[in-house]
């Protein structure tokens, strides 16, 4: 696995919630709800954190299906478990 490119996925998640975060807090002062600065400040930090821990694990989980070495899961098409009633 490519820890560096983990990372960076990392980031790139991040600073996109953060992004995200700026943007509803700019439609909150637009509205009547009145929203503290404590709380406003955690809610950013939460989103921010959350892309950032969401952005490594899309990023590590597409490596580690990339490294399997079964060969039947590689083929085109994939592999497709049949659901329930089908």
């Amino acid at each position: 696995m490519r820890g560096s490119r983990i990372v960076v996925a990392g980031v790139v998640g991040g600073g996109a919630f953060l992004a995200i975060s700026q943007f509803l807090l700019a439609i909150i002062a637009t509205t009547t709800v009145r929203l503290s600065s404590y709380t406003a400040f955690w809610g950013t930090l939460l989103l921010g954190a959350f892309g950032l821990v969401a952005g490594m694990a899309v990023e590590a989980v597409r490596q580690l299906q990339a490294a399997n070495p079964d060969p039947e899961y590689h083929r085109p098409g994939g592999v497709r478990p049949r659901g329930r009633g089908s």
